[in-house]
């Protein structure tokens, strides 16, 4: 046959939106992960442990009224306080000091004063809805703490979101690069092997019809491989382009003469067959264990009337 015979699948459109849909969405894991392990997590540390020291401001100035202590006092108890930030390294976003006080609008007497009468019987703690809107932070504040482990966990599911993504990366960068096709005299697979149409001792289509899938046995020298017809990655079986990978297929089936191994129907008469086997194979037990159960009944009638 010419080279004008010869039929290519290159990639189809079909395995391109999957493979960038797929790296894509590593990617994304990618970044989440990496910023809950860089900000997120650590940011609602921040948060926690502060909401935590606002709530601790409002118990304190409650001791602090009933013994009666004066202002200066209470500035100078609230700007001593810690927040309670942990030391250990990684659990605060960069630039926040563990050693970090309360922040200075609960050190103000007179402020933190009327804010416990307008906002002392709210759930929240008095003047952490003004600090909140202040920082930017979120309304819900986190109810728990996350430890160093956990936090070690992002950067962890980072990495391996990265290696998967890289590893559909260079999938879909391979396959971009190959076809397979077919001449007058061989299969060309996509990961570059010659096949001549002689060579192919067996062809195993069960999977064609749904999957798009072939596998073929052949011989090269003394040995026999196997290679794969993808049709779903390469050609496709679309009417409107021509079903490249049909006709692949059909090319290879027409100089084909070995063993043709064909639909899955063909195991279930298989199995249906072995089953019927099976059966008739336990009727005939059982029909001939019967007459020795009527024989020894028949036996035990004719003692009784002897």
């Amino acid at each position: 046959m010419s080279e004008a015979e010869q039929i290519e699948c290159r990639p189809t459109k079909w395995f391109y939106l999957r493979a960038v849909a797929m790296v894509t969405m590593f990617a994304v894991f990618l970044v989440l992960f990496l910023k809950d392990w860089k900000i997120g997590w650590p940011g609602k540390n921040e948060v926690y442990y502060t909401f935590q020291a606002f709530k601790a401001a409002k118990e304190v100035f409650k001791e602090h009224e009933a013994a009666g202590r004066s202002a200066e006092a209470w500035h100078a108890l609230a700007s001593a306080r810690r927040i309670g930030f942990p030391e250990e390294k990684g659990l605060l976003p960069s630039g926040v000091d563990p050693a970090s006080t309360w922040p200075e609008i609960l050190t103000d007497y007179e402020g933190y004063k009327k804010a416990m009468e307008e906002e002392g019987n709210k759930a929240t703690p008095p003047l952490w809805a003004k600090i909140s809107d202040e920082r930017g932070w979120s309304s819900n504040v986190p109810e728990k703490s996350y430890a160093r482990k956990k936090i070690k966990e992002q950067l962890y599911y980072g990495i391996g979101s990265g290696a998967l993504m890289l590893v559909g990366l260079f999938f879909l960068v391979r396959t971009a690069r190959r076809s397979m096709k077919v001449d007058g005299e061989a299969y060309y697979a996509p990961g570059g092997e010659r096949v001549p149409f002689s060579s192919i001792r067996r062809i195993d289509k069960r999977k064609w019809e749904t999957k798009g899938l072939a596998y073929l046995t052949y011989e090269a020298g003394e040995e026999k491989k196997k290679v794969k017809v993808d049709g779903m990655v390469y050609g496709q079986f679309k009417a409107e382009d021509g079903a490249p990978a049909e006709k692949l297929f059909e090319r290879i089936l027409e100089n084909f003469s070995g063993e043709l191994v064909e639909l899955e129907a063909d195991e279930d008469e298989a199995e249906d067959s072995a089953g019927e086997r099976e059966g008739q194979n336990q009727a005939a037990k059982e029909g001939v264990e019967e007459p020795a159960e009527n024989i020894a009944e028949e036996q035990g009638e004719e003692g009784d009337r002897e």
